[in-house]
């Protein structure tokens, strides 16, 4: 008979080592359940839209704790719930719950939050919270923020502080949108205040990641009015129709233009008239061309050239409407082309360049093909023209461009002919010239207005702030 004895000894061994993985992995493999030495939140009075504080102290007496779930309800419903990932066999935990508000949500509400807390052999514990009320938000206005950068302010009703309105609207039929309880000074998003957007096709709280909603007013030229309820959390829009005086993008057609995509419209415009736009066309972002157009207030401009009919350029990349006119000509305007100059833009060259690769601010290039290659010059009195652009470009500092008073090459005006004030960037005898060489100074890259006058020969240039 073989002994017994290794038999037994390796038996015990690989007991041993099993006990050992066990406890180090799960401590002893013993069932056992979670015990909630304390669970607390605080404030135990809130506002739907804040965060409250959870904390807890659990333990286990046999077993290594792995998570606690939690669920905040109130009437019937649950407003949030989450995980936290515990350790060990004791567990003190402090951490913050955002409570959002849900729809149809009562004011001073009972709010109950039940936790379950498991460790690593699925051993549960469950705590029940109470004592905790929910208050609704007051806001005394909130703002429509489109995507575009509109920004709308919506009043409360007075028969109902929950619905909020803006009327005389200039909104696209469609477009995205944020309501907003602060903005910055720079009219972007406050998200320390509540933010609502697109939660699951729905209008919700969202925060800085979330999405903006989705507004669409079909059988329309605009939207007019927009009223939100932030009790039932519904939107309710109504159309205007355009009238004769007013621009919107539905009656652009588009254009291609040096390899840029822009929406344009052939019309007759009146000097001294104000003009109200629409949409995309109202961005804040947006310049009007400063030597045709006065921006009188967010949605309205006023023109200042000459009536008659001009087509608008507007370019949703570069932000900017651009004005030209078919053959162009001296006594009434002068053309300003050549190298390094560009209509006034608020758009960067990297973000210009991430659309359309390799353009940048500056536009303009030797030629009258079209109106990305000069820039138009408007008489403002008699023999006095007035042209403001962006030059020289950021990358090169250097410009060489000359007015001319025609598209056939009428009439260059040279450097050697003027005198020059104001901003000494322009040198040459011929071309005018921002020089970038080894000695020269280096040009800011900006917007001037360049003022020439044929009477007596001189251009005044001037830094311009947009």
């Amino acid at each position: 008979m073989k002994p017994i004895f290794p038999f037994f000894i390796i038996t015990g061994i690989i007991a041993l080592f099993l006990t050992s993985c066990n406890k180090d992995e799960f401590g002893p493999r013993k069932e056992s359940t979670p015990v909630f030495e304390s669970a607390s939140v605080s404030p135990a009075s809130f506002t739907f839209g804040d965060s409250v504080t959870l904390t807890a102290t659990i333990t286990d007496p046999a077993t290594n704790l792995s998570a606690l779930s939690y669920e905040v309800v109130s009437e019937g419903r649950v407003i949030t719930s989450g995980e936290i990932q515990l350790a060990g066999d004791t567990t003190e935990i402090a951490n913050e719950i955002f409570i959002p508000l849900l729809n149809n949500q009562e004011d001073n509400s009972e709010v109950r939050i039940h936790l379950i807390a498991r460790n690593v052999l699925k051993g549960t514990a469950s705590r029940e919270i109470t004592g905790l009320t929910g208050k609704r938000p007051v806001y005394n206005q909130l703002y429509l923020v489109t995507d575009n950068g509109a920004v709308v302010v919506l009043n409360p009703q007075p028969a109902d502080q929950n619905k909020f309105e803006g009327t005389d609207l200039t909104l696209d039929t469609s477009f995205r949108f944020k309501l907003v309880e602060r903005l910055h000074a720079d009219n972007s998003i406050d998200y320390s205040g509540d933010v609502y957007g697109n939660v699951n096709g729905r209008i919700g709280m969202i925060d800085e990641s979330g999405e903006s909603a989705f507004a669409y007013m079909p059988d329309a030229d605009y939207t007019k009015v927009f009223a939100y309820d932030n009790f039932t959390f519904n939107v309710s829009a109504a159309g205007g129709e355009l009238g004769a005086d007013d621009l919107a993008l539905s009656a652009f057609g588009s254009q291609d233009i040096d390899n840029e995509s822009f929406r344009t419209l052939t019309r007759i415009l009146e000097n001294g008239k104000t003009y109200t736009v629409f949409g995309a066309l109202g961005d804040v972002k947006n310049i009007y061309n400063p030597d045709f157009f006065e921006r009188v207030s967010t949605d309205r401009v006023r023109f200042l050239g000459k009536t008659g009919e001009y087509t608008l350029y507007f370019n949703p990349v570069r932000k900017n409407i651009v004005v030209g006119l078919e053959n162009p000509s001296y006594p009434d305007y002068l053309l300003i082309t050549g190298w390094g100059a560009g209509y006034p833009t608020h758009v960067t060259t990297e973000e210009i360049a991430s659309v359309y690769p390799g353009h940048r601010r500056i536009h303009t290039n030797w030629g009258f093909d079209h109106v990305m290659n000069y820039i138009l010059l408007r008489q403002i009195s008699t023999g006095v023209y007035q042209g403001t652009f962006f030059t020289p470009g950021e990358h090169d500092h250097y410009a060489g461009f000359k007015p001319f008073e025609n598209t056939g090459w009428g009439n260059e005006k040279r450097a050697d002919q003027f005198t020059f004030t104001g901003e000494q960037i322009i040198s040459g005898d011929n071309d005018w010239t921002i020089a970038n060489g080894e000695n020269d100074p280096v040009v800011e890259s900006a917007n001037y207005r360049f003022t020439i006058n044929l009477n007596d020969n001189t251009v005044h240039i001037e830094k311009i702030t947009l």
